[in-house]
């Protein structure tokens, strides 16, 4: 099933993505921010990357959190996905960045796809956003409609 429109709009989208070395990135839309067509396309995807990050892979090493440490289930998510070696990127509530992510947490020791269990890797195989996630704090993404 696809995510719709009205979907992003109405729901907290975790999305994941490949940058430009293999690191994986974790994205949050807060019902705001853009969302590619590679994740609109399969809800069932999208559903099967997140279940697996959350709940099946591995820590792999510390986490650095960049937001407040509050108990939120944002700064929960991102400590735990960061400790699997994930960078995690949040909505953008600043009007310069509006509708992209800036950087909320990152790993010691990053995911590469290579790491990933085949049928985790060629879900993710064609997930690609256009950027080094070592060296920037913001990421602009282009929408799916």
């Amino acid at each position: 099933m696809r995510i719709s429109e009205i979907d992003l709009q109405c729901n907290d989208i975790m999305w994941f993505s490949i940058d430009n070395n293999g690191y994986i990135v974790a994205l949050t839309s807060g019902g705001e921010g853009n969302v590619p067509e590679y994740v609109c396309r399969s809800k069932e995807e999208t559903d099967k990357l997140e279940k697996y990050f959350m709940c099946t892979a591995a820590d792999i090493g510390d986490a650095s959190l960049l937001i407040d440490n509050d108990g939120s289930a944002l700064a929960d998510d991102a400590i735990a996905l960061s400790r699997k070696g994930l960078f995690c990127f949040d909505v953008s509530s600043e009007d310069e960045y509006k509708y992209g992510y800036y950087k909320i947490s990152f790993p010691s020791k990053p995911l590469h796809i290579n790491d990933l269990p085949e049928r985790i890797r060629t879900v993710l195989q064609d997930h690609n956003i256009n950027v080094d996630v070592n060296g920037i704090d913001h990421i602009m993404v282009d929408n799916a409609y």
